[in-house]
């Protein structure tokens, strides 16, 4: 296509717009000569039949002198001055496509304008229409702000980029663009088939769009855990809301308008994005489910919590050389369960396609879906249980994690820890309690039942005073935010040693999570914290590992009890 520049002010102004040969309108929207109500007619007009892109000013928007009725229609992009890559981008899709240069250039999706797809329509006879519904970004910017949100997005597109011209995904010779400035919608307008020269075969839009849903979704996720010196996502946002891509072929009928054809496309590309949502969160569920009801594809790692005072650097180094705890064997307070997922045998059983990769599957990360998925309940169930499964052998106390709801029914699930001497359970403070007088009843049926409860995750979320001196834990675990590089912050330190003088008053151990450098448990240590956990000692491992290091023979396999009647069942 060859560019032509034309004056609004020339007396063949319109004659020109309208000659075949122009594909595109690039124009600014103070044109000499031509009175503004005039400007919009002739623009609105013209983008109906061609590709129209107004460079406004912004101080139209910000002087409010934009009347009633004064503006553009959804057929005319609107750009401000400043948006040179826009408009660049923009042009080269007008253009006939994507183009290398422009993919190193600039990441910035150009908005829809109908004439886009009209063109290919008219050209190719058939159109397939792809829909990227991220609607889910929508909370981001509730939840987290603004500028948050932005950054989301500026990550999103840059991963569509990434995909562009990657087999199975974007064609280099399809065209993607934003369905409006505000939108989380966008759009990709696929050119003939490579088998058929016209609409794919039967089923391969479907299988287009699931393929191009997972490699978005999964791409995201990757960013989500690229290491820290390389991540782009903001710390706070801890997942990645679903993404879902409908799918419709639509083809050119001259008995039909055009704009008609394309406008039906459109919304069924639109409700197909929305019901794949819709299978997505199902087959997550179905996911969270599987791993809930399987006997192998939750593991329970465990991590070691030792006697802080009692410990030496030159122990530690021992520990390290060795990479064994069994230098710090004599120091050992208990052991804390760590649920793990079976990466490799999740892979193998998930056939359907969940929307997130299983080598994502982090316990942050499934304790999301389970909340998402409304399945927390029974996910913290079934963790518990495995913390119990191998943990028998283990020295001192077993800590296993448990949401407050859970200890509302503490009597039900207290069968499983029946062979573990010694058990406490932290009480996560990033979930609010609910019942605080039912919490306080499941405490001291506890205690009575010699169960220990921890607070944990103190630091953050829900935790406060008032509800430490409420439920009175046996310990008070500092979240790993308060902890890290403690050793450099005199701030961190004022703070940690006024809690640790309240948890004295209350007659609760204290423990430190999360620490990794001796300096960091040095000060704590002459801080008088008695408990210490973290990579500085060593990293979750499996119990049998544990066992082996410690020296512990494995029991022979037992036979099975006899299963207890429930008292309510006996006649």
């Amino acid at each position: 296509m060859k560019a032509k520049s034309i004056q609004l002010s020339d007396p063949n102004f319109l004659r020109e717009c309208y000659h075949p040969d122009v594909t595109a309108v690039i124009a600014d929207d103070e044109a000499p000569g031509i009175p503004r109500e005039a400007n919009l007619d002739i623009f609105n007009a013209l983008g109906r039949r061609v590709s129209v892109l107004v460079i406004r000013d912004k101080r139209f928007e910000e002087e409010s002198q934009i009347r009633e009725g004064d503006n553009f229609t959804d057929h005319v992009t609107i750009l401000t001055k400043d948006q040179y890559d826009e408009i660049l981008s923009t042009a080269s899709f007008f253009s006939g496509g994507p183009t290398e240069g422009l993919k190193a250039r600039s990441t910035v999706i150009p908005f829809y304008n109908p004439q886009i797809p009209i063109s290919m329509l008219k050209n190719f006879g058939g159109l397939g229409i792809l829909t990227l519904d991220a609607s889910g970004f929508n909370k981001i910017s509730v939840d987290y702000g603004i500028d948050v949100y932005n950054k989301m997005k500026r990550v999103l597109h840059d991963v569509l980029f990434t995909l562009w011209g990657v087999q199975g995904c974007i064609r280099e010779s399809d065209v993607l663009c934003r369905r409006s400035a505000t939108s989380n919608s966008y759009l990709i307008f696929m050119n003939r088939s490579r088998e058929t020269g016209g609409l794919p075969y039967p089923g391969a839009l479907e299988k287009v769009a699931d393929r191009l849903t997972n490699a978005i979704n999964n791409a995201m996720w990757q960013e989500l855990f690229a290491p820290r010196n390389q991540r782009r996502i903001p710390d706070c946002v801890q997942s990645i809301p679903l993404l879902g891509v409908g799918f419709f072929g639509v083809l050119n009928n001259p008995c039909i308008d055009v704009h008609e054809i394309l406008d039906t496309g459109l919304e069924a590309s639109k409700q197909m994005a929305q019901a794949q949502l819709k299978r997505g969160r199902e087959r997550q569920r179905e996911l969270m489910q599987t791993l809930i009801q399987s006997d192998d594809l939750l593991t329970a790692h465990y991590q070691a919590v030792f006697h802080l005072q009692s410990i030496d650097h030159e122990t530690v180094k021992k520990a390290a050389e060795l990479k064994s705890i069994a230098p710090l064997k004599q120091h050992i307070f208990g052991f804390e369960s760590l649920i793990r997922v079976n990466q490799d045998a999740v892979a193998s059983h998930n056939s359907f396609d969940s929307g997130i990769d299983s080598k994502y599957l982090r316990p942050d990360v499934l304790f999301s879906l389970a909340k998402y998925t409304n399945v927390a309940l029974e996910l913290d169930q079934a963790c518990m249980k495995q913390a119990a499964k191998q943990a028998a052998q283990l020295p001192g106390t077993l800590m296993v994690n448990i949401l407050p709801r859970s200890l509302y029914y503490i009597d039900r699930l207290k069968l499983h820890f029946e062979s573990v001497p010694n058990c406490m359970f932290e009480v996560s403070e990033s979930e609010a309690i609910n019942n605080l007088d039912l919490m306080l009843k499941s405490r001291d049926h506890l205690e009575r039942h010699h169960m220990g409860i921890a607070a944990d995750d103190f630091g953050k979320g829900y935790s406060s005073l008032e509800r430490i001196i409420k439920i009175r834990p046996d310990v008070i675990k500092f979240d790993r935010g308060m902890i890290q590089e403690i050793d450099k912050d005199p701030v961190k330190q004022a703070y940690v040693r006024g809690l640790v003088t309240a948890a004295k008053i209350l007659n609760t151990t204290i423990l430190a999570e999360g620490v990794e450098t001796w300096e960091e448990a040095s000060v704590l240590k002459d801080m008088g914290i008695e408990l210490i956990q973290g990579f500085l000692l060593h990293r979750p491992m499996a119990a049998k590992i544990i066992k082996e290091q410690l020296g512990i023979k494995e029991k022979e396999q037992e036979q099975e009890a006899p299963k207890v009647v429930p008292r309510e069942n006996v006649a």
